[in-house]
């Protein structure tokens, strides 16, 4: 079990996260985290950003169709790309 001490900070209290844990959890400072009270404790998560499967995304397109431009798909290419 980790421990650590609330300190004052301006208008807010702040709270530190000993090394051992914040490796442990993959946390870094600077990045943002969930503040929650459950009962008496307070839950601390991080705020991880969303990660899509393709699946996700079509499923996000819905029944709309997909908006197709001819102009990009007939333009020459620019650099190295291969051609279809």
């Amino acid at each position: 079990m980790h421990t650590s001490t609330l300190r004052a900070a301006g208008g807010s209290i702040a709270l530190t996260i000993p090394q051992p844990l914040a490796r442990l959890l993959s946390l870094h400072a600077g990045e943002a985290v969930t503040l929650e009270a459950d009962g008496d404790r307070l839950v601390v998560a991080p705020q991880r950003r969303k990660r899509y499967t393709v699946a996700d995304l079509v499923a996000l397109q819905g029944a709309a169709p997909l908006i197709v431009d001819a102009e990009w798909d007939t333009m020459p290419a620019m650099g190295r790309e291969a051609a279809l």
